[in-house]
Parts: C-alpha cells; sequence; structure tokens
C-alpha cells in the first residue's frame, strides 16, 4: 500500500488495455443515450417572441479589469506556447497565470451580459473556493494513482515544492467552473429551457441515497482490484457517494430541483465543466509542463491529448464540483453571524 499512500501522490506512466472497437462503441451509445434526451429538449426550445438578449449583451460595457485579463491571458498564453531562452526558468509556470487571467475574462463577460458575476456579488465565497479546490483536486490525484488514467511531464520537482506548485494550479478548478456556469446560464435557452423536464419525484430519500452511497464506495474499492475496467467509475463514483451522502442525511443539495423536473442546475454545471475542459486541454497541448492521457479501450480520436470519449467524463465531474461548491456556500451562510 506504501505507494498508494505517499503523499503526495505523483503520476505514473503504466500500460493500459488495447483500443477496443466494440468497448468503444458501447460507451459511446450509452453517452449518447444518456445525452441526446437533453440535446433535443435544448433544441427544441423556443426563445420568446420579445427576447432582447443581443440588445442587453450590447447594453454594457466590459469592465476594464475584464480588458486587462484579456491582454494577461493572450500574454501568458503565448509565453505557455513558445520557449524563449529569457523566459526558461518560468517556462513551466504558466497554468495558473492562464487560468487565472481566463477566470477573470469569463467573470467580466458575465457582467457585461448580465450586471453581474461570482467574483463580485459574492467575493469572499468566490475566493474560499480557491483552497477548497486544491483539496478537492488532490483526491482526485490519489484516486488516479489507482487507475494511472494521466501523468504530467516536463518538469520534475522535490516533493513540497511539487505539492505547494500543484496546489496552486487545482486551486483554479472550481472557480472556473462556477464562473463559466454563470455565465452559461445567462443565456436565455439554458436558463429556461430544462425548466420543464419529466418530474423525478423518486430521486430523493434515504433509500436511494443509501443506494448511491453503497454503489460509490463498492465501485472506488474495486477500481484498485480492476482498474481498467471500472476506469470509467472514477468520475461517477464521486458524485454517489457526495449525493448518496446529503439524501441520507436529508441535506440540502444542488440538485433539489429536479424532482420537479427542472435540470437547470445539472445541464448547466455539467456544460460548464465541459466548456472548461476544452479549455484546459487545449492551454495543455503544447505548454512545457503538462499532462498526458493513457485510458483503456478508448485511446483514439484526440482532440488536444484528450481521447474523444475522454471529454464525456467532465459532465459528471461538473455535477461534483457542484456538489462542492454547494457546500462551500452552506459552509459561508453558516458561519455567518446572525442579525442582531
Amino acid at each position: 500500500m506504501a505507494p498508494f499512500l505517499a503523499f503526495p501522490p505523483r503520476t505514473v506512466i503504466k500500460s493500459h488495455a488495447p483500443f477496443s472497437l466494440p468497448l468503444f462503441l458501447l460507451i459511446l451509445a450509452v453517452i449518447l443515450f444518456s445525452l441526446l434526451p437533453l440535446v433535443m429538449k435544448g433544441a427544441r426550445y423556443r426563445l420568446p417572441s420579445n427576447h432582447s438578449g443581443k440588445k442587453r449583451l450590447n447594453s454594457r460595457p466590459l469592465p476594464w479589469w475584464g480588458k486587462l485579463a484579456g491582454l494577461s491571458l493572450a500574454v501568458f498564453w503565448t509565453l505557455a506556447w513558445t520557449r524563449f531562452d529569457w523566459f526558461s526558468p518560468l517556462q513551466a509556470h504558466t497554468f495558473f497565470p492562464i487560468w487565472i487571467s481566463l477566470i477573470i475574462v469569463i467573470n467580466a463577460i458575465t457582467v457585461k451580459r448580465t450586471g453581474a458575476c461570482p467574483m463580485t456579488a459574492s467575493p469572499r465565497g468566490f475566493f474560499l473556493l480557491f483552497p477548497v479546490s486544491a483539496a478537492f483536486w488532490w483526491s482526485f490525484e490519489f484516486l488516479n494513482r489507482f487507475v494511472c488514467n494521466w501523468y504530467y511531464t516536463g518538469s520534475q520537482y522535490p516533493a513540497l515544492t511539487y505539492f505547494l506548485l500543484a496546489s496552486l494550479s487545482f486551486s483554479t478548478v472550481l472557480p472556473a467552473v462556477e464562473s463559466m456556469k454563470e455565465y452559461l446560464a445567462s443565456f436565455e435557452r439554458l436558463h429556461r429551457g430544462f425548466r420543464h423536464c419529466p418530474a423525478l419525484p423518486r430521486a430523493a430519500g434515504k433509500p436511494l441515497g443509501g443506494l448511491f452511497l453503497a454503489s460509490g464506495c463498492i465501485s472506488l474499492a474495486f477500481i484498485a482490484l480492476l482498474p481498467d475496467p471500472l476506469f470509467f467509475t472514477l468520475w461517477i463514483s464521486p458524485l454517489f457517494i457526495l449525493l448518496g451522502h446529503a439524501l441520507v442525511l436529508d441535506l440540502p443539495h444542488p440538485f433539489d430541483s429536479v424532482i420537479t423536473g427542472d435540470l437547470t442546475p445539472v445541464v448547466t454545471y455539467a456544460l460548464a465543466a465541459l466548456c472548461c475542459g476544452v479549455f484546459w486541454e487545449l492551454f495543455n497541448y503544447d505548454s512545457l509542463a503538462r499532462w498526458s492521457y493513457a485510458i483503456p479501450y478508448v485511446q483514439v480520436l484526440h482532440i488536444f491529448e484528450m481521447p474523444l470519449l475522454g471529454y464525456a467524463g467532465y459532465l459528471p465531474f461538473g455535477l461534483e464540483c457542484a456538489m462542492i461548491i454547494h457546500l462551500v456556500d452552506h459552509f459561508k451562510g453558516s458561519a455567518q453571524p446572525a442579525a442582531a
């Protein structure tokens, strides 16, 4: 157990089961079967005849700090993908400034569209997401020791240095997803288009919560024994555990509205993580310090470094981000002193 308990958990390169066309098609079919109803629901939504989204979009200027962040993003993205000698001491450290810049840009665009954004509406809660995000992603780094589906290259550091630098980069995950979610929610089709889906009245209660908890814990236990066949459960099991915990203890969670047929939080958070995923893979593509993938059965049709079907993992990951963000909001609210 020593290699799995070592901290910080470092990624390793490991050989996996080769590409399998039948399994690739089966996984693709499951993904399409799961997503097609939502895609069709969104496509069928008709914008109100008095919709004034374009007028609203053009009615506000982009905040000055958004313009400054856009310039910063362009500069650090350029530095990340080039190899200037004078920049070589810092070449491996462009991830954090790129993502801080992008997060600020997304918030600025959201202000332009709606007049508010997470960064300015609740700065205390928003900046609390950064340390929580680092701890949150470290848990996935630990789970990856069992499946070895991604690994980092381009730089080597002592354990403490690696932990501090990696934590800095990991701290941007939840703020990025929350910012992207708020931006996507500013679009009428996503804001209202999924409010009237089929109700799921049984998507609550302790029995279902217990089932989720048991399924999540069992699959995580078996992932150590069968890492290749169960690699995909790394992205599903944490959601089952988080949601099952909330249902068993009758705690509020961000997906309460699915009982009445409102799937807006599900769609916006899942899509937000997918959009962030595209940016994560894009910025990673030609950076010096970067990650690569080794995924069993589906290691084909790469978009940047990620195999095509690997992007589906961002969808449940977005829901896990929502659960953690909701916990942070709940903690922030309970920590505030009561009004006199």
